[in-house]
């Protein structure tokens, strides 16, 4: 075979290292679809009408994040976290044993994504999809 012939024909290691670097590439784009992308700052707020908070509870999707008894959860109370992970429901639930009336409040990047008042006790849940399409 002449030396002509021989550099048309393809290479077998430039096939495998082209190869190599789609796999990575596609990993890669993969890997930040997965990860949620940039953080979104949450914000989950109580307030009440003056009775004492006796518990509060806030998450994401099936991870609390945190959970504020006594003199922690005294209103009002607010906790922030950036979160990258956009998948399941962001949450906050507050009891108060005295039946006063208690409003929870989530943001999103600054909004308002919803808001509830109840006696006894709050609880906000909402998809986090939801929330940012808001």
């Amino acid at each position: 075979m002449s030396e002509i012939e021989s550099a048309r024909r393809p290479r077998t290691a430039v096939w495998i290292a082209t190869a190599v670097a789609v796999v990575l590439a596609v990993a890669a784009v993969v890997y930040v679809l997965m990860a949620g992308g940039d953080p979104h700052k949450v914000t989950f707020e109580i307030a009440s009408s003056g009775e004492k908070v006796s518990s509060i509870t806030y998450g994401a999707g099936e991870k609390q994040l945190g959970k504020d008894v006594g003199n922690a959860a005294a209103t009002p109370w607010s906790k922030s976290a950036d979160l990258t992970d956009d998948s399941g429901d962001l949450w906050l639930r507050a009891l108060s044993p005295a039946g006063g009336a208690i409003t929870c409040t989530i943001w999103v990047d600054d909004r308002v994504v919803i808001e509830a008042t109840t006696l006894s006790g709050a609880d906000c849940v909402i998809p986090f999809d939801d929330a940012l399409d808001r």
